[in-house]
């Protein structure tokens, strides 16, 4: 069973095959044009999270990475790869061969997960990581078609104890 959301098929029409698929709601756009939009809509994201980082306050140790590094460090490396994704993005808009065409069949159920993200992560200092990752991997596979009770259920428990037991048991970093 195919349960993936989107799809990058050739700009010629497939045979559609009768009873394979509901009627359900499809976008679709080119490829470079998708490449180019997601890119400037990242290069600010991540250009506002880099500034952010920016602002956080150096290492006590000048030897160390303090908390302001690594996300200094993880803007950068983002920054790179979305302006790597906009080079290529232009390249397909301007090539006349072929665009491959992408196919989204659950617009609405990507835009769910995307709000599902933004809110867990407006609440997550209230609800606390174990249950705010609990929460997130629930919902997102519910946004997502995910139907078996018992896979929302297993994969949940299973992020949460495993954040527990790296972060609190091996690494013994505190979440109070």
């Amino acid at each position: 069973m195919n349960t993936s959301s989107a799809s990058t098929t050739s700009a010629e029409t497939k045979e559609p095959t009768t009873g394979a698929r509901k009627a359900e709601s499809v976008v679709r756009a080119p490829a470079g044009v998708l490449d180019v939009l997601a890119g400037v809509v990242l290069l600010g994201v991540f250009g506002l999270y880099g500034w952010h980082a920016m602002q956080l306050p150096g290492p006590m140790n000048p030897n160390g990475i303090g908390v302001g590094e690594f996300p200094v460090i993880i803007a950068a490396v983002s920054l790179v790869a979305v302006a790597l994704m906009l080079v290529v993005g232009v390249i397909k808009c301007v090539r006349r061969s072929a665009h491959p065409v992408v196919t989204t069949c659950r617009p609405l159920s990507v835009v769910l997960a995307v709000l599902v993200l933004l809110g867990i992560g407006a609440y997550l200092d209230r609800l606390g990581p174990l249950v705010g990752v609990a929460l997130l991997a629930a919902l997102t596979m519910l946004a997502a078609g995910e139907r078996r009770s018992m896979q929302i259920i297993a994969v949940s428990l299973g992020l949460s104890l495993g954040l527990y037991a790296v972060f609190v048991l091996a690494l013994g970093v505190s979440f109070s």
